[in-house]
């Protein structure tokens, strides 16, 4: 598996840090594993099957990825903080 390039260069963890381990976790059936080591993965694979499932035109404020991201980084940060594994 690939290293994430922004944590091999300084350490911190990036938005999406876990989100390939997740979603091996999450594939095997161990949802709280999936989401301890990242949450997006549940709304990544929610986002996808409503994507394919229904094909909608998305209009979304620029602020809400944003506020997605911004969101995930937090989480990643706590536990960078806090010394739980990444």
């Amino acid at each position: 598996m690939p290293s994430c390039p922004l944590r091999a260069l300084t350490g911190v963890p990036c938005p999406f840090c876990g989100m390939t381990r997740g979603t091996i976790a999450l594939v095997h059936g161990d949802v709280l594993h999936s989401l301890a080591l990242n949450p997006g993965v549940l709304l990544a694979v929610v986002t996808a099957a409503f994507l394919l499932w229904r094909r909608p035109r998305l209009s979304l404020p620029t602020w809400v990825p944003c506020a997605i991201v911004g969101t995930l980084w937090a989480f990643q940060l706590l536990k960078y903080a806090t010394g739980r594994p990444l």
